[in-house]
């Protein structure tokens, strides 16, 4: 019994002060109380000006409740349990019974309406409705309280999204660099190790083997020396050597015989950090995969321009057939885009609409 009494208490408070919430709460509950002054008024500029008169005196008890609460969330001198807290309520009842006499009179000389405050009439009224108010506040907060508890689950649900998109492309990359460098340092060696066996076969072959052989070896050298080291620099490109523009170029080269690509980069972008390169790189190797596999489009746009102020704007459009802004998939692709995007903590901006392309821009701070 003991127990479910000191937890029925617990429930009444005490509670941290919100003093906005407090003001509203009240202000509302005042103005709801005054509302049948303002049907008693002739229609047209009276109710207007009886509306305006009930909602400033409705104002009256929520800014005291308001002004209470932050005067004892900052200056209580004493320690906050359930007994201060049902004093400290009770005492700004108190001071609202101050007001009410003024309240009434204006009430009565301005709009010709009787109210009356049941508070102030007995001990035992004053009782139930500071109980009454103790049981409003815990409502309230209580209601705070579960809101405040589900935007922190929301914040810890974003948290690990972000967690989970930094661990994606943590793992894309190290993927991309091992197999970077199994390219570069074992396939690289074994085709040029296959070309020197078939050059040794050569010599000791008829004239029509040796001009097989050498096709094949002008391939291999040419899988090496060019195909090879694009594909290399696709997967962990070296900005510092070939320069963003150029690798890009790089990226572009597979997709030139569908689409006409168009790259622009500034010389201000050209010096940006290896890992704002890395992002806006991968996002537009995605876009141009999207513009060839969703579009189709003919022609594409590529940007990279950063201004003094150090803001960077990544644009890329094309002439694909579009779609409703509404109707624009999530796909694994916009999983990418937006894993680096919250790398590049930057903002993007989807413009599409049915037969006039597609256009992505994003924008980030170096």
């Amino acid at each position: 019994m003991l127990k479910k009494l000191s937890r029925y208490l617990a429930w009444l408070g005490p509670y941290p002060y919100n003093p906005g919430l407090i003001f509203i709460f009240f202000a509302t509950t005042y103005f709801t109380r005054f509302v049948p002054a303002i049907s008693q008024q002739p229609e047209g500029v009276e109710r207007w000006i009886a509306a305006l008169v009930i909602l400033a005196l409705a104002c009256i008890p929520g800014g005291l409740f308001a002004l209470h609460a932050i005067l004892f969330q900052r200056y209580r001198p004493w320690p906050s349990n359930l007994i201060t807290y049902v004093i400290e309520v009770a005492f700004a009842q108190f001071l609202l019974l101050l007001f009410l006499p003024l309240i009434t009179l204006v009430l009565r000389n301005q709009l010709g309406f009787d109210y009356s405050a049941p508070i102030a009439l007995t001990p035992v009224l004053f009782g139930s409705s500071l109980f009454l108010a103790l049981v409003l506040l815990a409502v309230m907060h209580l209601g705070e309280r579960s809101i405040r508890n589900r935007l922190g689950a929301a914040d810890r649900l974003v948290a690990k999204l972000e967690l989970d998109r930094a661990g994606l492309v943590k793992a894309d990359i190290e993927l991309r660099d091992q197999t970077s460098r199994f390219l570069h340092d074992r396939v690289q060696s074994d085709l040029m190790v296959a070309a020197m066996k078939l050059r040794r076969v050569a010599g000791k072959s008829s004239p029509e083997v040796n001009d097989a052989i050498e096709r094949v070896i002008s391939k291999l050298e040419q899988t090496r020396t060019t195909e090879l080291r694009d594909l290399v620099q696709v997967l962990a490109p070296n900005f510092k050597a070939a320069g963003f523009r150029e690798s890009v170029r790089v990226l572009a080269t597979p997709y030139r015989e569908s689409m006409d690509i168009e790259v622009h980069v500034d010389d201000a972008s050209e010096a940006l950090s290896h890992e704002l390169l890395l992002g806006a790189f991968r996002i537009i190797e995605q876009s141009l995969l999207n513009a060839l596999v969703h579009g189709p489009a003919k022609h594409v746009k590529v940007s990279l321009t950063t201004d003094a102020s150090g803001r960077s704007h990544l644009e890329i459009s094309d002439d694909g057939p579009g779609a409703p802004l509404g109707s624009v998939s999530e796909g694994v692709g916009t999983a990418v885009i937006d894993s680096w995007l919250s790398i590049l903590k930057g903002v993007k901006t989807i413009e599409t609409a049915e037969g006039y392309g597609y256009r992505l821009t994003v924008s980030f701070t170096s």
